[in-house]
């Protein structure tokens, strides 16, 4: 069958034209969402506490033929998040796709956190993405057009963890969020989803993964006995900003190798 006679037209990931903002957006996994979406032709704005690494990577990112700004972004703060949201559209006169990315853990038992350590973990975690998919969803129905948003979840929140309570409670809530905001926006188009990441290799957890009695153990109970690379969850990112899931809301896809299987 020639491409022509085709019965419908097959899915894309392109993305081409869009502007992307992506949060915690010059290491790891944001890293590597913010140049898979340059790769598909998304403009990008990356986003982190350092002015001098978001510029870093926005300069990278143009030499993959798009363009790109660095805004310097504390997600902690409402103001700052709203900021952020005006300067995309200002610089770049709109945002079609927001990826809630940025968030941090402290790992202490239940019974020594503080409640320093709940509200850093809660404002990094919960708080950005509740105000920063609240303020990309009002430019998107100004705009008209629709537009996708990925909040950036865990398996840590749909299973329990040992001394990780307040980030699997946050990243259970961004989930929940995730349904609550894709059934108020669909009617304006705008797809709200997420991912839930399982072990994946990064710079910020390789002691760990140096260790070798954590690696045996934790293989254990991974199907594909193997750790995740950053690459593979961006990729599922990917599918979720573009038009390949256009049927798709309100869903958090889990990439853990089959983590939570068992």
């Amino acid at each position: 069958m020639s491409v022509e006679k085709l019965p419908f037209k097959m899915p894309s990931f392109d993305v081409t034209g869009k502007t992307a903002v992506v949060t915690g957006g010059t290491k790891g996994i944001g890293y590597g969402i913010a140049v898979t979406l340059a790769y598909f032709g998304a403009n990008i704005v990356i986003t982190s506490r350092h002015q001098d690494e978001c510029d870093k990577v926005a300069s990278e990112i143009e030499e993959m033929g798009v363009k790109a700004i660095g805004i310097q972004t504390d997600v902690q703060h409402r103001e700052e998040v709203e900021a952020l949201i005006e300067k995309t559209v200002e610089h770049f006169g709109s945002i079609d796709i927001l990826v809630n990315n940025a968030g941090m853990a402290v790992t202490k038992f239940a019974v020594d956190i503080t409640e320093e350590d709940y509200d850093k973990v809660m404002s990094s975690n919960l708080k950005s993405v509740y105000f920063g998919c609240q303020a990309a969803a009002k430019k998107m129905i100004e705009q008209g057009r629709g537009g996708s948003i990925i909040n950036v979840a865990s398996i840590g929140g749909i299973k329990g963890s040992n001394a990780l309570s307040t980030y699997g409670a946050s990243k259970a809530a961004v989930i929940n969020l995730t349904k609550d905001f894709a059934i108020e926006w669909g009617r304006y188009n705008i797809r709200v989803n997420a991912v839930c990441p399982g072990y994946v290799i990064t710079a910020m957890n390789m002691e760990q993964l140096n260790d070798a009695s954590y690696v045996k153990r934790t293989l254990k109970s991974i199907p594909l006995k193997r750790f995740g690379e950053v690459s593979e969850v961006a990729s599922v990112v990917a599918f979720l900003a573009s038009d390949a899931s256009s049927i798709m809301t309100g869903e958090y896809v889990v990439a853990d190798m089959g983590a939570t299987l068992e």
